[in-house]
């Protein structure tokens, strides 16, 4: 699986989300790879509704209900990305704990209990800094399980050297914490991809190397590039 976070770059948010996602439900069509877009929380109700059933859209972010003393939720959600608010919006599923937007493993727990007990059928994708840190997250959620967890070292995000030039990283993430493991940092071309999958990665969370690419090409072609390599 391919996941592209469109994070707040001026290119993937507001109307320009919609262009970038239109293009790469047209990508999608055509090469039959599974792929996802994390949109940001603003743009997920237009964003859904664009792309229909072509590829699943996922939030930047979720939250856990605020619950009573009885620990049911409460009536009242103020700027919580629940999992109701997610899925009226149209989305499939969450992006959290990425390293721009941290959460306590508590926090993780709640998030992920609360979106798979609601909606069993969303993605539930939690980020970790470290295989420490991974196996920690995968620990504490011991009722509720996230589909994937994304290993993605902080000092690599956005840069030029993908975390795939670290075949360690992998290996021992796969050994670690199983086969529902997808790398990220730095990912941006067909033999990143095709090397995390090599080293046991189930797939890629990316973003600039397909919103933003180098060497010329648009993103349609990059995205091309990435799910022949699935």
């Amino acid at each position: 699986m391919i996941i592209i976070n469109f994070k707040d770059y001026q290119e993937s948010t507001g109307e320009n989300a919609v262009i970038l996602a239109r293009i790469y439900a047209e990508v999608v069509a055509e090469s039959g790879a599974k792929v996802a877009i994390a949109v940001h929380p603003t743009d997920l109700r237009v964003v859904s509704a664009e792309v229909g059933d072509s590829m699943m859209v996922l939030s930047q972010t979720g939250d856990s209900y605020t619950r009573g003393s009885d620990g049911s939720p409460k009536g009242t959600q103020t700027g919580r990305m629940t999992p109701r608010a997610v899925a009226q919006a149209g989305g499939k599923g969450i992006l959290v704990n990425h390293a721009e937007n941290p959460r306590t493993d508590e926090e993780i727990r709640v998030i992920v209990e609360d979106f798979k007990t609601e909606t069993s059928e969303s993605l539930v994708v939690v980020c970790a800094e470290s295989v420490e840190r991974a196996e920690s997250i995968v620990k504490i959620c011991e009722s509720e399980k996230p589909d994937f967890i994304a290993i993605e070292p902080p000092d690599m995000i956005g840069g030029d050297i993908s975390v795939t030039t670290k075949p360690e990283i992998i290996e021992d993430s796969v050994e670690k914490i199983g086969d529902n493991v997808l790398v990220g940092a730095g990912v941006k071309t067909g033999d990143d991809v095709s090397k995390a999958l090599e080293l046991g990665a189930k797939g890629v969370l990316l973003a600039s190397g397909v919103i933003k690419p180098k060497d010329g090409k648009t993103p349609a072609e990059a995205l091309s590039e990435l799910t022949k390599a699935l």
